[in-house]
């Protein structure tokens, strides 16, 4: 197994496909599986046992192949860790990789194996059922990760945990034979797909050794120790039989009296931690405060090798502003006692999100191992993938500035518009700083003729009209724009619309996540002429993005190609060969064509409609560039990709580069297959499709991708272990994993694409994606996340 960590990133992932294949399949028993798959997977009836022959020969097995490793290997070999013991930080999966799958399953555990670094450890939250046998669950209540809420609602109970009454399934009331054969688990967070549950039945700990790939470490947690000692369940005893059956290289427990019971009778190989939880909590075993155990370091290490504690004890959260504060002194301080420090809470799709990171999971991951001070010695998280790319791809990675023309194209959607108000100097400013080739400007028009850079003709997308009273009896509705009433850019003269000021658009909004508003009400909106003296005194290059052309030229009368090539005139980029046209309209493009030299992009706004060889000749009339949206690229339904599409092939076969837009870094807007992590979205449409570039609201992302040193195969060979980042394969959860996910029917519209004028949009115009009536009353609600599903891109 060793071999498959130098497989291709591809291959890997197709082998793990095929394996958790199997380990569904015969969970199910819906085929005949060889008798030795069989053997493996444990199918039929699970019978708990103490570690057995088996259990025993795999564990002496996981130890051989263990002995022959690095403590941690990984791909990059010149930066220093500024860990505990120099070691690159460890990877623990939190539940295997419970942020697709049910924690702490074979799908969770297979997938963290195949994907992770090597020695990632893999962690089970140990529970013992009431004749002493242990599993596999996070949260005391069988309830929140199970189907025993469904099946056997009438074993609910209430029982006293640390002194809190909670009502709900225990294991301490149930036999392991009955909680393995009848009840499977479930996806406990209610952000994350419910496809898989069901799925996978209840794990023990020592079934992580079948899942880990001989390569491994094993962290078991045990939560609640206290609990079990007063429904008579020794969990001292229980860790001392496994640890003698399997190697078990962490045990970690919020109680100082379990861990100080295992400090001396444990072997010098295991780590005991203390999981610290908030402040002002009480450890049940000793009733002092977290808070003032912290304050004795010195103490913690007489029976602790480390210490596992909340990632905001290392870096706090202003809950106000959700920006960081300064860096704690908590690891530099554990680390003067020769404690190590582990941080828990890393989760690629989080509620409520921290400023910083861009969305960008990768971002907060480098956070921990900064250029210079102290480094975290592990990351507990959901999703260990993405801990692993930071950790082997990133680190010291740098979005650099790339010149216009450099391909693959990072191209700018209203500036770097995840992290500022779009179309202001503050946004244009962050896409060059961000390593954007091109950066845009979406072009629309007020009433007396002057050409502004705006995300939308409607004002109340990213500006403050709607606090100016006066403004308000503007709302109107002009369906070729979008399907919702509006304030719209072409009844505003340019001095009114000088008085707006710019603020931050949230395009998932709907799910409740608000993007930085720290820069609302800062800068007003740009003149074109504006955006392009600007531009060339960068090093990218100009988009110029044309939209409603064909609407403006013949029914409102405003002359939008004239005023964009004054524009141009007048900012001496006339002639430029950094300057790209963009449209949605063929007549607008066609026009272009006929007076300018400009590279001439067409714009696909329908995300339904039927590309074939016809319409992309009809394209290549027109222009060498395409953009197509994600959407009709990579196809999804309930959240998942369904296939590869061959639009891409299509359009290359005739010579037409592909643009694809929009890409954002919000875990909502991505399909499950990317795991909440942009980085893999990029990956798989640059790496499989074969795009040309990127449209992106967050173009350092799409920078830092570039620039990772996993794809620098001379810099993995001196590192001495090939890891590369595990590119998707679009449609292989859905198809091999047997999921009830069926594609959207085809479309029967073929694109119309025409040198005759049309209309800039369908039948009844564009949806505004999110109401009139939240922006005008400015409503951001923050109640409790509510389960929704990403049904489409």
């Amino acid at each position: 197994m060793l071999l498959l960590f130098r497989m291709d990133a591809n291959l890997r992932r197709g082998y793990l496909i095929f394996v958790l294949t199997l380990t569904y399949l015969a969970t199910a028993s819906s085929i005949s599986l060889p008798e030795a798959i069989l053997q493996r997977l444990k199918v039929g009836e699970r019978i708990p046992r103490r570690p057995q022959l088996q259990i025993q020969e795999d564990a002496a097995f996981q130890r051989r192949m263990r002995s022959s490793l690095h403590p941690r290997i990984m791909a990059e070999s010149g930066p220093t860790w500024n860990t505990l013991d120099g070691s690159p930080p460890l990877i623990i999966a939190h539940g295997g990789a419970s942020g697709l799958f049910p924690d702490q399953t074979a799908g969770a555990y297979i997938y963290a194996a195949s994907t992770s670094l090597q020695n990632t450890a893999l962690s089970c939250d140990v529970q013992l059922t009431k004749d002493g046998y242990g599993i596999c669950r996070t949260g005391i209540n069988l309830g929140d990760s199970t189907t025993i809420n469904a099946t056997y609602p009438q074993l609910a109970t209430e029982l006293i945990v640390n002194g809190e009454l909670i009502q709900g399934f225990f294991s301490v009331n149930l036999t392991a034979s009955f909680v393995l054969n009848n009840i499977s688990a479930v996806q406990s967070n209610a952000a994350r797909t419910i496809a898989f549950d069901g799925m996978f039945p209840v794990t023990q700990p020592t079934d992580m050794i079948k899942f880990s790939l001989n390569t491994s470490l094993f962290w078991i947690n045990v939560e609640y120790p206290s609990f079990f000692y007063q429904h008579g369940l020794n969990m001292t005893s229980y860790i001392h039989e496994l640890i003698s059956n399997m190697p078990i290289d962490f045990v970690s427990s919020p109680e100082v009296g379990f861990l100080k019971t295992l400090k001396s009778s444990v072997p010098k190989t295991t780590n005991l931690v203390l999981k610290v939880g908030e402040t002002d909590k009480v450890d049940p075993s000793t009733n002092i405060t977290y808070g003032s155990l912290l304050s004795n370091l010195s103490d913690i290490a007489t029976y602790a090798s480390g210490i596992l504690v909340h990632k905001e004890y290392i870096w706090p959260v202003d809950n106000a502003t959700l920006y960081l504060e300064a860096e704690s002194t908590i690891i530099r301080e554990a680390h003067k006692v020769q404690l190590a420090v582990y941080g828990y809470g890393f989760v690629n799709d989080p509620m409520i999100p921290i400023y910083n990171y861009s969305f960008d999971p990768i971002r907060e991951y480098l956070q921990f191992v900064p250029a210079s001070g102290s480094h975290i010695d592990g990351f507990l998280s959901d999703f260990p993938t993405t801990a692993s790319e930071a950790i082997a791809c990133f680190r010291g990675a740098t979005p650099a500035v790339r010149l216009a023309g450099t391909k693959p194209f990072i191209i700018s959607h209203n500036g770097d518009s995840g992290n500022y108000p779009g179309c202001t100097k503050l946004a244009y400013d962050g896409a060059v700083r961000g390593g954007a080739s091109y950066i845009d400007c979406p072009v629309q028009m007020t009433s007396d003729g002057i050409a502004i850079c705006r995300e939308s003709p409607d004002l109340l997308i990213g500006t403050d009209v709607s606090t100016h009273s006066d403004f308000l009896k503007r709302l109107s509705l002009i369906r070729q724009f979008q399907a919702e009433k509006g304030i719209f850019s072409i009844n505003m003269t340019w001095a009114e619309i000088q008085t707006l000021k710019a603020t931050m658009f949230s395009p998932e909004e709907d799910f409740n996540v608000i993007r930085n508003p720290a820069y609302n009400n800062q800068e007003g909106v740009l003149q074109l002429t504006d955006f392009l003296n600007y531009a060339k005194n960068t090093s990218v290059g100009i988009l110029i993005d044309i939209q409603n052309g064909y609407f403006l030229e013949t029914e409102v009368d405003k002359n939008v190609v004239g005023a964009v090539l004054a524009s141009l005139n007048a900012s001496g980029l006339a002639s430029s060969d950094r300057v790209m046209i963009q449209s949605e309209d063929s007549a607008i493009l066609s026009l272009f064509r006929q007076v300018t030299n400009y590279t001439l992009i067409y714009r696909v706004v329908d995300t339904d409609v039927l590309v074939t060889k016809t319409e992309v000749s009809d394209v290549k009339a027109l222009a060498n560039f395409v953009t197509l949206p994600r959407a009709l690229v990579q196809v999804a339904s309930n959240g998942f990709l369904v296939n590869k599409t061959d639009i891409v092939d299509l359009f290359h076969a005739q010579n037409v580069s592909v643009f694809v837009s929009f890409l954002r870094n919000e875990f909502v807007a991505l399909p499950y297959d990317y795991d909440s992590d942009p980085t893999l979205e990029l990956d798989t449409l640059l790496k499989v499709y074969n795009v040309d570039g990127v449209i992106t609201d967050f173009p350092a992302t799409a920078s830092y991708y570039l620039s990772n040193t996993c794809s620098n195969m001379k810099t993995q060979a001196i590192g001495g272990q090939q890891y590369g980042i595990q590119t998707v394969v679009p449609g292989a959860l859905v198809t091999q994993l047997a999921l009830n996910i069926q594609p959207p029917p085809p479309s029967q519209a073929r694109l119309n694409v025409s040198n005759a004028p049309r209309a800039a949009f369908p039948e009844g115009g564009r949806k505004r994606s999110v109401p009139v009536s939240s922006i005008l009353n400015k409503f951001c609600t923050k109640e409790k996340w509510k389960r929704k599903t990403r049904a489409s891109l």
